[in-house]
């Protein structure tokens, strides 16, 4: 392959790692509503963070940013 053509499949290649990181981030953190338990109490909003789909994302992010480099390098 040509380095024109290496280089726009590592820019094609962090597009969709991106979007991968993306992803996975929107799957990396959830909500939960709780109803007050007694009366007058205010509601509770839960956030969990799950730490597998944040390193997901984080790998995803890493791999376009060399992509991009690699591009870079290239050009």
């Amino acid at each position: 392959m040509s380095g024109r053509g290496r280089s726009i499949a590592d820019l094609g290649l962090a597009v969709v790692a991106l979007v991968a990181a993306v992803w996975c981030w929107s799957r990396a953190v959830t909500t939960s509503e709780y109803a007050p338990i007694a009366e007058g109490a205010p509601a509770f909003t839960a956030t969990h963070y799950s730490g597998p789909w944040i390193a997901a994302a984080s790998a995803a992010v890493i791999v376009a940013g060399l992509a991009v480099l690699d591009a870079w390098r290239r050009r």
